[in-house]
């Protein structure tokens, strides 16, 4: 399981010697994906905060580490991973007893990678357009809007998509949990903020989510993270 020092990333070096496993991460940010993943496989590693309103991953010290500026980032020993699907897939692969992550050549591994690419290029993409419109509109505040808009659209047929992929699974590669359903968890909770003006039903997603959040590795992390950071679980 994950240390319980938790540190903020410092450009101090350590002088001790550093774990095999560091996680970079920044709480209720697409890096919760990770974040859940690996305490799930009970691996052991180090999380380490990175503050993003403080645009501390921006900071030279961090940019050593992951120069995209982005979490999350995990460094295995002298490499630094990036990208919640190549982390989630990484993660998964080290624990071969259990389902997070299907071996080679077990189709359900091109699902989960299926999964991931959705969520990470698509849906990632149209919550983001509402969060910050700013990005893809800059300034001016009625093309702003539109992109909001847009992207309001643009998740109620993700949404749509998600319903139809779920069908009667438990979960999303079927019967047992696996890093994609960390992944649609994080999304989910995204499409709760207030700032999403409105998402349509979606009883399968609501109901997944729900179950991913059920489970003791889950509460464990968002119990860490809301330290420094709190946020709403809609089960609570």
């Amino acid at each position: 399981m994950g240390s319980a020092n938790l540190m903020s990333f410092s450009p101090e070096p350590s002088m001790s010697v550093e774990p095999a496993l560091i996680l970079y991460y920044f709480p209720r940010a697409c890096s919760l994906a990770a974040h859940i993943a690996l305490e799930e496989s009970r691996l052991d590693y180090e999380r380490r905060i990175v503050h993003l309103p403080s645009k501390q991953n921006h900071s030279p010290a961090y940019l050593a580490t992951n120069p995209n500026g982005a979490v999350p980032a995990l460094t295995i020993d002298q490499n630094t991973l990036t990208e919640t699907q190549a982390i989630l897939t990484y993660v998964g692969d080290q624990c071969p007893g259990e389902a997070l992550m299907p071996p080679p050549g077990d189709f359900r591994r091109y699902r989960a990678h299926e999964w991931m690419n959705f969520l990470s290029s698509s849906v990632h993409t149209y919550v983001r357009s509402i969060f910050r419109s700013t990005v893809y509109a800059g300034a001016d505040n009625a093309t702003c809007l539109a992109v909001n808009a847009q992207g309001v659209k643009n998740l109620a047929k993700a949404t749509a998509i998600i319903e139809r992929r779920l069908g009667d699974q438990t979960w999303a590669l079927g019967d047992a949990f696996s890093v994609a359903d960390a992944y649609l968890f994080v999304m989910y909770l995204w499409t709760t903020d207030e700032r999403v003006s409105s998402v349509p039903e979606r009883p399968r997603w609501d109901a997944l989510a729900k179950r991913v959040w059920q489970r003791p590795a889950v509460q464990r992390v968002v119990a860490i993270e809301r330290q420094d950071r709190n946020y709403e679980i809609p089960w609570e």
